[in-house]
């Protein structure tokens, strides 16, 4: 039984000494256009690191724990790449369809084009047709279990529609609430019923890394890596009737500023840890903040930090 696991890319790249690729601030005629033009950023810019090594964070950790323990292949649904597997060299780059300063979607919005246009113009590119609907149909995939964020959702949607329907019980899909609502509604008896309430299992995270951590769950908890679809769909929602809600924790909204100023007072305690600032900040100071916004100031905070330490 061969099993592939597709999980999301991440903002957060390892790099590799040379500056990422970004895609290059011009006019193009169309989304074809857009989408040669990267590719060919892309292929001009040297690769020294695999997909696995180049993404980091939790939501990666998470994933290819669970491919080693199904000894699954690992792939990564990108913006900047396609869906390419998990030992693919590529290099670093700054391209997104989630909230963030490198997002595609404005650029795709100015073209009359949404998400899930680019996904396939990145594919048309590389001649590789319909890569998840493809993938699904090969006859020595047995199982794919896809751990996608709703962006990511969006990016890959029309490409799930091309699934027929006699392959339709290959997949286990893992993501949000929101998520599931975003499928093809032929495809949602297939997505596993996660809610907020794994946030009191033993494994609690953040938003981000939510769908991993539901892969995480269903495989290493649950072990239904090897039951039908209903089993599977039907054991998840008895697991989660036995959690309780978790309670809500009411945050305060901040500006950068002030944001700023709060890490700086807490930034020795913490020994600059990234991962203990963000809780001291979303816990301790009950301030809300997205992580890519957490991030750049954490950065610019280290870098500025990193100046007076020199001087």
């Amino acid at each position: 039984m061969r099993t592939v696991i597709v999980t999301n890319c991440t903002n957060r790249k390892r790099l590799d000494g040379l500056p990422p690729v970004v895609l290059k601030d011009q006019c193009y005629s169309s989304i074809a256009a857009m989408a040669k033009a990267w590719m060919g950023q892309i292929d001009e810019r040297p690769t020294t690191l695999t997909a696995s090594s180049l993404y980091v964070g939790r939501s990666v950790s998470d994933a290819r724990r669970v491919a080693i323990k199904l000894d699954a292949k690992l792939m990564f649904a990108s913006t900047g790449l396609g869906l390419v597997e998990g030992d693919h060299k590529c290099p670093p780059y700054n391209l997104t369809v989630a909230q963030d300063p490198n997002s595609i979607i404005p650029r795709l919005e100015k073209l009359g084009a949404q998400a899930s246009d680019w996904w396939e113009a990145m594919n048309a590119t590389q001649s590789k047709g319909s890569a998840i609907a493809d993938l699904v149909s090969q006859p020595d995939v047995d199982l794919v279990l896809i751990a996608l964020s709703s962006n990511y959702l969006q990016l890959i949607g029309e490409d799930l529609r091309k699934i027929r329907d006699v392959e339709i019980d290959k997949l286990r899909i893992f993501t949000s609430r929101p998520g599931i609502e975003m499928l093809p509604s032929h495809l949602r008896r297939i997505a596993m019923p996660y809610d907020e309430r794994l946030e009191t299992s033993t494994l609690p995270g953040t938003r981000n890394d939510f769908p991993q951590r539901a892969l995480r769950h269903f495989v290493e908890v649950l072990d239904l890596s090897n039951a039908p679809a209903e089993t599977a769909r039907k054991s998840v929602g008895a697991a989660m009737d036995l959690l309780s809600r978790a309670k809500t924790t009411i945050r305060r909204r901040a500006s950068d500023d002030e944001i700023t100023f709060m890490l700086e007072c807490a930034w020795a305690r913490h020994q600059g840890s990234s991962t203990r600032l963000l809780r001291y900040l979303r816990d301790e100071a009950l301030v809300s903040c997205e992580q890519s916004r957490f991030r750049r100031i954490w950065q610019d905070i280290k870098g500025q930090d990193s100046i007076e330490s020199n001087a």
